[in-house]
């Protein structure tokens, strides 16, 4: 368990469980979902970022595609 240096986000998912993004000391980035934690590098936080944000991207089209 790092030091935490600053919470970059939290939220609530529609289940009840909380996500928090943490900045920790040594230059890692925690995310817990629950009791589920992903350490990342800054390198690496971005690009699991960016994944997610396509396939949000691609989940809205394949959604509107089906109700279009």
């Amino acid at each position: 368990m790092g030091i935490v240096q600053r919470e970059l986000g939290n939220a609530e998912l529609s289940d009840g469980q909380s996500v928090t993004v943490e900045y920790n000391h040594g230059d890692v980035i925690h995310v817990h979902i629950g009791n589920f934690r992903l350490d990342f590098s800054p390198n690496e936080f971005r690009a699991f970022a960016h994944v997610v944000l396509e396939g949000r991207r691609d989940l809205v089209q394949v959604k509107d595609g089906l109700h279009g």
